[in-house]
């Protein structure tokens, strides 16, 4: 049992850290942090045409915005789309939409999970807005700033002072009692 334990050993690939690359036949997805993801973010690397760069952020509530703000034209070539708190929108719809304004170098960054995203997207920025992160205080022209080689990504502008203006006690919900009180005590966020 042990030669067998040890030859495993030997076969397994090497651990990645917190912050590495991970690489796979076709590209790799990054964990990067910084302003505007304090508790990380993932992005898939090989869908950028840059590996540093900076730009002026678009912010939407809701996936179906971003696509109506897209065609109305408030998004530019190189801009930043910030989609935030919509768990239920599709990517590469808005991907699609920023093609067929025949937009380049466009970036999509959301606190939602950007499963099967196929452009440059970075998804699952922690804390999330409804937590109350960096990202509920983006607001449109704030400089987005992505280094992909370092692991960062900032927003250059001053979100506590945004938080502090807008700070307000959230309300407490009254769930009653039974189930739906105890999930509302315990539940978390995902990346915890």
């Amino acid at each position: 049992m042990n030669a067998i334990a040890n030859m495993n050993r030997q076969n397994a690939a090497p651990y990645h850290g917190a912050g590495d690359v991970v690489r796979s036949a076709s590209g790799g997805f990054a964990i990067l942090h910084g302003a505007l993801a304090p508790e990380g973010c993932v992005a898939r690397i090989d869908a950028f045409e840059e590996t540093i760069f900076d730009g002026p952020a678009r912010v939407f509530e809701s996936g179906a915005e971003a696509i109506s703000g897209v065609a109305a034209g408030r998004v530019r070539s190189c801009d930043i789309v910030i989609v935030r708190g919509d768990e239920g929108f599709d990517a590469d719809v808005i991907q699609s939409a920023v093609e067929a304004a025949g937009l380049e170098r466009v970036t999509l960054i959301t606190d939602a999970a950007a499963r099967d995203a196929s452009g440059a997207v970075i998804g699952h920025v922690a804390p999330s807005a409804a937590a109350r992160g960096p990202i509920a205080y983006v607001n449109d022209d704030d400089i987005i700033h992505i280094d992909l080689t370092s692991g960062r990504i900032d927003v250059m502008a001053d979100i506590e002072l945004r938080r502090g203006v807008k700070a307000q006690k959230p309300g407490k919900a009254v769930f009653g009692a039974g189930a739906l009180q105890k999930y509302a005590r315990l539940v978390t966020a995902a990346h915890k």
